[in-house]
């Protein structure tokens, strides 16, 4: 009888012990999954928080850009926030293009317009600008004011010349001055890639057109860019975001400041 009772006791031993060391095991790996939940969540984190440190800088390195007459090129934008990031960058013009959602159905459907989209494709439609009121479609403006009711809609819809002529392309170009039925397009396009650099003003552009700095196509083309996206990757993220121009609520033809609209951080290994 005791040999039994032993035996049964050895066994039942063996039992707790086994559950002990299961229950043990299981444990264990509870926690290391939860310091490798946990390790990589502070990974993501800090790669998060870096991001958000290069973005905020330049933020405030873009303000420069409010004293340049002219946007010219990308290389412009990338000598201005190059110290703000140890990363390689991107920049681009995302703005100056034909916005569908916006723009007038009369300048859709004029046939130079039309031309130009069907040609360019998607190279010449932008998701991204402000609503000028001189080129916007009345039912987008009408559905704005109910929106904002009685308040200022500003800078949302705003006078600010919504393409930049030093990144339209010659086609684009030769579209907006059909669209104005300005004559001797292709001697006048001649003129403004001979002569059109950092400096150029509406004075010299409208001299070239041979129109008044009045006249309605400077209302449309500029020398500024208004949404710039920048985008760079580090060794635990990459990051893109968008950068807006906010004009001067008394001068819209001149910049108050630039402000983050848009950003994207992927971890790489998933969103943040």
């Amino acid at each position: 009888m005791k040999s039994k009772e032993r035996g049964f006791s050895t066994a039942f031993a063996l039992t707790v012990i086994f559950s002990l060391c299961v229950i043990t095991l299981s444990f264990a790996m509870i926690v290391n999954a939860n310091e490798k939940k946990i390790s990589s969540y502070k990974k993501a984190f800090d790669a998060r928080k870096n991001a958000n440190k290069i973005l905020f800088n330049i933020e405030e390195k873009l303000q420069e850009l409010k004293e340049y007459p002219s946007d010219i090129d990308e290389c412009q934008i990338l000598s201005l926030i190059s110290m703000e990031c140890d990363y390689e960058i991107t920049v681009k013009d995302v703005s100056t293009g034909i916005n569908k959602k916006f723009v007038s159905p009369e300048i859709l459907e004029d046939e130079g317009v039309r031309r130009y989209m069907t040609l360019n494709e998607e190279a010449a439609l932008t998701e991204y600008g402000w609503i000028n009121p001189r080129f916007a479609d009345k039912t987008v403006l009408d559905e704005i004011s109910l929106d904002f009711e009685s308040k200022n809609a500003f800078p949302l819809i705003n006078n600010t010349p919504p393409l930049n002529i030093h990144f339209m392309t010659d086609d684009f170009i030769m579209a907006v001055l059909g669209y104005f039925k300005i004559k001797y397009r292709e001697q006048k396009l001649e003129q403004i890639r001979e002569k059109l650099n950092g400096e150029t003003s509406s004075k010299e552009l409208a001299k070239i057109l041979e129109v008044s700095e009045s006249h309605a196509v400077f209302d449309l083309i500029g020398f500024k860019t208004l949404f710039w996206k920048i985008s760079f990757e580090t060794d635990k993220c990459g990051c893109s975001a968008v950068f807006a121009a906010v004009p001067q609520k008394d001068n819209q033809k001149k910049i108050d400041r630039y402000i983050l609209v848009e950003k994207d951080i992927a971890h790489k290994g998933g969103s943040l």
